[in-house]
């Protein structure tokens, strides 16, 4: 296992297409552990007839599937661990939006039990510092011109930074400093 991350890529990628595909999914990345519980499998069972899961139109355009095997081929894991962030806040609204429809009991259960796995997912390895940060930075003030001054005064340092860690992520592009 290299890292946690890596376990948290896999723990979505089974759990993502449990929930799409009701099956789990397997790739080149896998880890060798299956996250998705038995109880899990079951309350995804109870949702397969009232929700009409199996239905053909439903395998069509998918919703996930293509990120999640994009995701080894096509992101480094900063880039993984943002996208999946993301994933899992779609899917807390998604069941959210459910739970408020007219589904049975059984069915707002196993929704609501879904709900808490991936609110457990996030607790555990997605906290939202990152979110947390770029909301911060989006409340900037950016028409203030004491706001903009500042700003200006500390470009150099911010400019080196992002220099610096995109040649260490991206090592192939050209340097846009140079020239």
């Amino acid at each position: 296992m290299n890292s946690a991350l890596d376990l948290v890529v896999l723990v979505c990628l089974g759990f993502c297409s449990v929930v799409v595909l009701g099956r789990p999914h397997h790739s080149g990345s896998d880890l060798g552990s299956n996250f998705v519980s038995e109880n899990m499998e079951r309350d995804i069972d109870t949702l397969k007839g009232p929700l009409n899961l199996l239905d053909t139109k439903l395998v069509g355009e998918p919703v996930f599937r293509n990120l999640m095997v994009e995701l080894d081929v096509k992101f480094e894991k900063h880039e993984q661990w943002l996208l999946l962030n993301a994933t899992l806040d779609v899917y807390l609204n998604i069941f959210s939006n459910m739970l408020k429809e007219n589904h049975p009991e059984e069915v707002k259960q196993g929704l609501s039990r879904l709900r808490g796995k991936v609110e457990d997912l996030k607790r555990s390895y997605y906290q939202d510092r990152v979110k947390m940060k770029i909301q911060d930075l989006k409340d900037i003030k950016t028409n203030d011109a004491v706001v903009q001054r500042k700003a200006v005064n500390e470009f150099k340092v911010v400019y080196q930074r992002a220099s610096q860690l995109g040649t260490i992520l991206h090592p192939r592009v050209k340097n846009p400093t140079q020239g």
